[in-house]
C-alpha cells in the first residue's frame, strides 16, 4: 500500500517550466517541451534567440529571475561554470532566489563537479530540490528526441521529474545524486573526446596509406574495440560530413571539467590531457566553433608539413 507521502509525492505533477539558455541544445529541448503541451517560459542573454520559441507558444521573460517567478521546474542549458552560476546566482537576476521552495532546479548542461556541489548546497539552503540531468547526444539527438539523460537526483524527485525528461529524451538513466550525474556525464564526454582523437588519427592514417577504406571500416564495425559512435564520427571524417554538431571548443571545455574531476583524487589521466591538448590546439588555430569531425584535418595537415617542410 503506498504511504502517505508516497501518494502526494505522485499527484506533484510539473505544469510550468522555464528554460535558461536558448542555444542549439535549447532551443531544441524547449521545442520538444512545448510540443509535449508544458507552459514554457524561455529566457536567453541574446533575446532574439527566444523568439521562434514565442512564436510557437513559449513566454519570454528578460531576466533568469522573471523566468523563474512562477515555474515549478526551472530548466539550465548554458555554456559553462561561470555562465550557469550566473543565470542562478547572480544578485541582480538570478533564477535561484525567485524559485518558491519545493519547486526543482534542473541543470543540463556539462559542467563541472565543483559548480553541482556549490548548487546543491545553494538548493538545499533555500529548500528547492536540484537535479543534474546532463545528456548524451547532440544536435541530431535533441531535435528527434532520442537524447540519452544521465540524471541526478532524489528517488523522489526523480519520479516527479521523468515525464519532462522523457518529453525531450528516449532514456534515463539514474546515476545517484546530484554529484553522480555529472560525475558520470563527465566520465561520458571524456572519453567521447579521446574517441574523436583515436578516429581522427587512423583517418589520417588511412588516407594516407592509401588503403582500401571501405574493406578496411567494414572490418573495424566487425570488431569489439570500435564503438558505434566512433565509426560515425570517422564516417563523418571520411565524407567531409563537418555539420557542427559537437564544437572543438565544447571538447576543450569538457575535457578540462573531466580532468579536474581526476585531479580532486590526485589520479593521473594522461590520455584526457593529450586529447584536450589536440583540442586546444586546433582552438588556437581559429577552428574553435567547428565541428570536432574536423579533428583529422590536424593530422593530415602536419603529414603534409612533415613530408614537405616550409623552406
Amino acid at each position: 500500500m503506498m504511504s502517505i507521502d508516497g501518494l502526494l509525492q505522485s499527484q506533484r505533477k510539473i505544469h510550468k517550466i522555464s528554460l535558461l539558455g536558448m542555444g542549439s541544445m535549447g532551443r531544441r529541448m524547449a521545442q520538444s517541451l512545448l510540443q509535449a503541451g508544458y507552459e514554457l517560459t524561455v529566457w536567453d542573454v541574446d533575446a532574439k534567440a527566444c523568439w521562434p520559441l514565442c512564436a510557437s507558444g513559449a513566454r519570454y521573460a528578460p531576466t533568469p529571475r522573471a523566468a523563474a517567478a512562477a515555474s515549478e521546474l526551472v530548466i539550465s542549458m548554458v555554456w559553462d561554470d561561470a555562465a550557469a552560476e550566473s543565470v542562478w546566482l547572480d544578485e541582480a537576476n538570478g533564477a535561484l532566489d525567485a524559485m518558491a521552495s519545493s519547486s526543482i532546479a534542473m541543470e543540463c548542461a556539462t559542467l563541472s563537479t565543483r559548480h553541482i556541489q556549490r548548487m546543491a548546497d545553494q538548493c538545499r539552503q533555500r529548500q528547492i530540490d536540484f537535479v543534474s540531468a546532463p545528456m548524451s547526444g547532440s544536435l541530431p539527438e535533441a531535435e528527434n528526441k532520442t537524447l540519452i539523460f544521465i540524471v541526478g537526483a532524489a528517488s523522489d524527485v526523480m519520479t516527479v521529474i521523468a515525464p519532462v525528461v522523457q518529453a525531450m529524451g528516449s532514456k534515463i538513466h539514474h546515476a545517484g545524486d546530484a554529484l553522480d550525474g555529472m560525475s558520470e556525464k563527465l566520465i561520458i564526454n571524456g572519453k567521447l573526446g579521446i574517441e574523436y582523437i583515436a578516429m581522427a588519427e587512423i583517418v589520417a592514417l588511412l588516407r594516407a596509406g592509401d588503403m582500401d577504406i571501405d574493406k578496411r571500416m567494414n572490418i573495424m564495425a566487425a570488431t569489439a574495440p570500435f564503438s558505434a559512435r566512433g565509426l560515425r564520427e570517422a564516417r563523418f571524417m571520411l565524407q567531409g560530413d563537418y555539420a557542427v554538431r559537437v564544437k572543438i571548443r565544447q571538447m576543450v571545455k569538457d575535457l578540462s571539467y573531466a580532468i579536474e574531476q581526476f585531479e580532486a583524487r590526485e589520479l593521473p589521466c594522461p590520455l584526457h590531457r593529450v586529447a584536450r591538448d589536440v583540442f586546444e590546439s586546433a582552438l588556437r588555430d581559429g577552428h574553435g566553433d567547428e565541428d570536432a569531425t574536423m579533428m583529422h584535418k590536424c593530422y593530415e595537415k602536419r603529414a603534409i608539413e612533415m613530408k614537405h617542410p616550409p623552406l
